[in-house]
């Protein structure tokens, strides 16, 4: 992160000790950047304030795959945006799991050769910053403030939108019959993270989705079955 002007660090649950000699030895000059990193305990917290998230996965499953941009690519999206952004890197073993996948508006992919395309996590890291750079160095610095222009929604706003949003569908049974609802919820997710939602937008939508629950509870004999 350091040699690539990155500087903050979050640690989501991490299972060593910041402080341990081992730790600060393998950090060496970035030891700064080790001792200001923020430990929070959830994904969620990790991502509080952030306009745009994205996720790394090196599993190329049909919704992945759908919503996965390279490394390149995601570096571009993320210094168009007009807030903090936030790129998320899964347990070294697993990664992310497709639960976790859920709480991120995009996903990246590093093109590897597809024999052998899982890199393990410093690897990951050192493409994914390297791509960040250059696409800073692109910009001469960076864009432009837009003051003037409506704020993002932040992802905590975000999160609020999504949950109504699908506990209003599962109430009318948008779900109904499918074998693993996460997927449809992955792909609506999809959908959203491509757009970048006002705090306007944002609240227009959960009204929408506050709406649709109201209906479902007023009329809930109403046959949904066939829309």
């Amino acid at each position: 992160m350091v040699n690539m002007g990155l500087s903050e660090l979050v640690l989501v649950c991490p299972e060593c000790d910041l402080d341990d000699p081992q730790a600060r030895g393998f950090a060496a000059r970035a030891k700064p950047l080790l001792k200001r990193a923020r430990v929070v305990d959830s994904i969620s917290a990790a991502l509080e304030g952030c306009v745009k998230t994205f996720a790394t996965s090196g599993k190329r499953g049909m919704y992945r795959r759908q919503a996965g941009v390279t490394a390149a690519a995601g570096s571009e999206l993320a210094l168009a945006a007009t807030g903090p952004v936030a790129i998320a890197f899964g347990p070294e073993d697993r990664g992310f799991v497709m639960r976790e996948l859920l709480e991120f508006d995009h996903v990246i992919e590093i093109p590897a050769d597809p024999e052998y395309p899982v890199l393990n996590l410093a690897a990951a890291v050192t493409v994914v910053c390297y791509e960040l750079r250059q696409a800073w160095l692109r910009t001469h610095g960076g864009l432009p403030e837009t003051p003037d222009e409506e704020p993002l929604a932040t992802d905590d706003r975000k999160r609020v939108l999504y949950t109504k949003l699908f506990e209003a569908l599962d109430q009318i049974g948008f779900f109904g019959g499918q074998q693993n609802p996460d997927h449809l919820k992955f792909a609506l997710r999809r959908v959203f993270g491509r757009v970048d939602l006002t705090v306007n937008e944002v609240d227009i939508l959960i009204g929408m989705t506050q709406q649709i629950r109201w209906y479902a509870d007023r009329y809930p004999e109403q046959d949904t079955s066939s829309a």
